[in-house]
Parts: C-alpha cells; sequence; structure tokens
C-alpha cells in the first residue's frame, strides 16, 4: 500500500516546475523532499493532493489512479495535507478548527439527524472525545477556547498538523511544519509524527530544518530546478558535493 508518484511533469504555462520526478511513499515510512526555494516542492506537494494539474506521468494511492479525481475528493482516497501558509478562519476557536477535520469521518446524513437526534448526539460526542485526544497530543489543550487569529504562527501550524491528524489518514503531507516552532513544538511534532509512522501512516514531509531532516526521515529525496538530485538517507545525501551545491553552498550540520 503507497503513494506511487510516476514521471510527473507539471508546468505553468511556458515554465515547467516538476520534471521526470517519481516517488514512492509506503504507509508506515517518513520519506523528506528537500531542496532550495523554487526547486518544487510544494509543487509536488500540490500535484500529488489534486490543487494543480500534472502535464504528464500519474500519481495513484494503494493503486488506484487518481486522475481526473478533484483535490477534494483525494480526501476519500487516505490522503491529509497541510500547507505552507496555514488556511485557517481567525474567528475559529483551536477545537472548532480540529474538529473540522473530523468530517470525512461525519456519517451522520441532514436526514438522520433530523430525524435521529440521539444518534447525531453520539457522533458528536465521539468527535468531541477525538477532537480532546489529538489536542493532547499536541499539547494544544490549553489553546483550546482561543480564536485562530490571536494565535502565533507556530501554535497556528501545530492546530493545522491537527487538524489534517483528525482526518485519520493513511497518508499525511506536511508541507514545512515546523517553520517557526519553538523547540519544545519541534520535539513534540517529531514525537507525533514518529507515533503516526509506527501506527501506519505514511508521512511526506517538506521541510528545511535539516537538523529535524535527520530525526525523522527514514529517506530523502533532493529536489533541484524541478528535478530529482539525490536519493538516499539523510546521512548519506548530506555527505553528496552535488547536495551542498543546491544549498548554496553551505555546510550541512
Amino acid at each position: 500500500m503507497s503513494i506511487e508518484v510516476e514521471k510527473i511533469d507539471v508546468r505553468f504555462g511556458g515554465v515547467t516546475a516538476l520534471q521526470d520526478v517519481g516517488l514512492t511513499l509506503q504507509r508506515g515510512e517518513v520519506l523528506a523532499v528537500i531542496g532550495p526555494n523554487g526547486s518544487g516542492k510544494s509543487t509536488l506537494f500540490n500535484a500529488i493532493t489534486g490543487f494543480v494539474d500534472i502535464a504528464s506521468g500519474s500519481v495513484a494511492v494503494d493503486g488506484k489512479d487518481m486522475a481526473g479525481i478533484p483535490a477534494a475528493s483525494r480526501i476519500a482516497s487516505g490522503i491529509s495535507r497541510t500547507f505552507q501558509t496555514p488556511r485557517i478562519n481567525p474567528a475559529a476557536t483551536v477545537e472548532d478548527s480540529v474538529l473540522c477535520g473530523f468530517h470525512p469521518h461525519a456519517r451522520i446524513s441532514f436526514w438522520e439527524g433530523l430525524l435521529r437526534p440521539p444518534a447525531m448526539s453520539r457522533t458528536e460526542a465521539e468527535l468531541r472525545r477525538r477532537r480532546t485526544r489529538v489536542l493532547e497530543q499536541l499539547d494544544l489543550l490549553g489553546f483550546a477556547e482561543q480564536q485562530m487569529g490571536e494565535l502565533p504562527m507556530g501554535i497556528v501550524r501545530m492546530v493545522d498538523i491537527a487538524r489534517a491528524m483528525a482526518a485519520e489518514p493513511n497518508y499525511l503531507l506536511l508541507d514545512e511544519p515546523a517553520a517557526g516552532l519553538s523547540k519544545t513544538e519541534q520535539n513534540v511534532l517529531i514525537q507525533q509524527v514518529r507515533q503516526l509512522a509506527k501506527q501506519g501512516v505514511g508521512v511526506l514531509l517538506v521541510e528545511h530544518n535539516f537538523g529535524l531532516i535527520r530525526r525523522l526521515a527514514d529517506r530523502v529525496i533532493v529536489l533541484d530546478r524541478g528535478k530529482v538530485l539525490l536519493r538516499g538517507t539523510a546521512d548519506e545525501v548530506s555527505k553528496r558535493p552535488e547536495f551542498v551545491t543546491a544549498y548554496l553552498g553551505t555546510s550541512v550540520q
């Protein structure tokens, strides 16, 4: 069971954002995609989740071709994601924002809710229990009643991750999740990603923090100018001169 990306190209007008890019994300592993700004990392996420069209190649989830399946419907295939810039309602509370993540699992229809109020009440109570559990896991209970617009960006990112986790995905795509997080928050993030992987969730991670990548990723793919430059473990790729060059000549600690 895996996400299979095979030889995809993505073009924006005359600009090729991705060329002949492929990857396999197995359930239970953490795969990191790294590269300098403009290398195509977020475009790759958007191609997998249906936010941009691919010009050629294919994306399949557990053997099912995603061609023609819109972004909103890919949740049903077991994919959940965060965005580099979290998409939030600043007036919503943290607990309500996370509760929205359970929407794919709310099985009570309008008519069932109208005609069977006890069934709706039981469903709502269960979703609230599960929301509390997710908030606890990410140390967010203390912020539960605060509005999203009142929070620092580090906490907003953690709420965005909590909302993605609430969908109970088979594959979780995290776009720059550690940006703006404190060391303590990063440690919570690392712990939760490891736990998700142990539970069989495949995690695809775009991240600039290479120290975090070293601690988390089973494998690493390096993108440069829309093409795959290197593949391997974090230790393996960090020793390659191509990797150092792609990062503008800076050494990696």
